[in-house]
């Protein structure tokens, strides 16, 4: 088992311990716990599988579409809707590996709450996996439809940095690692039930490895 140094994320650990490691809910006066998704299966979720072009698969980013990623990596900035629809066309296309994390934010705000925490924990300890070293990610921000649409885009632009600016301060992640952006309500989920709650999620994707 990899051995990983406890001191960059020191904090992030302890509030972990202090929210117990799990997400709680109550329904009917009744509270269920619900556990994070584990370090484990997010790294086994971004594995990048075998390149291949049998059955139609495509067979790993373009020249051109890898230098277009490689440029977008520790940005400063919010990407251009040009640049946030070309990086949703690779997602699709190449059907990279990814995984749908519920990212819990304080009501209407960027702030990341308590419950978060250890959800956040989990995702920066698959990140430091030796399996995963090098990875570009793609962190995406997701909403409901409920509000309006300008909106919708800059707080989930907002949410996705704050999980990027969580994993670089708290986990040592290298930020050239990372590219964060919000597409609000453009990639529901479940379009059938625009206002559900699966809806409001982080998109964890690995780009390049």
């Amino acid at each position: 088992m990899m051995s990983i140094d406890t001191k960059p994320f020191s904090a992030a650990l302890t509030a972990f311990g202090l929210a117990i490691g799990l997400t709680v809910f109550m329904a009917g006066g009744v509270a269920y716990a619900e556990e994070p998704v584990s370090a484990r299966a997010i790294t086994d979720a971004l594995k990048q599988k075998p390149l291949t072009r049998s059955m139609g698969a495509p067979a790993g980013l373009s020249a051109d579409q890898t230098e277009f990623v490689k440029k977008l990596r520790g940005q400063s900035r919010a990407i251009s809707v040009v640049e946030r629809k070309k990086l949703a066309v690779i997602v699709k296309e190449k059907h990279l590996p990814a995984i749908d994390l519920e990212i819990l934010f304080d009501f209407d705000s960027a702030r990341i709450s308590s419950e978060a925490t250890p959800q956040l924990v989990q995702l920066g300890l698959a990140l430091r996996d030796e399996t995963l070293n090098g990875a570009t990610v793609l962190l995406s921000g997701h909403t409901d439809a409920v509000g309006r649409d300008e909106y919708n885009l800059k707080l989930s632009e907002e949410r996705a940095w704050s999980v990027r600016d969580f994993l670089v301060k708290s986990f040592n992640i290298d930020p050239h690692r990372l590219i964060a952006v919000g597409y609000g309500e453009e990639q529901l989920k479940n379009p059938d039930y625009p206002d559900a709650a699966e809806n409001r999620r982080v998109q964890i994707v690995n780009v390049i490895q």
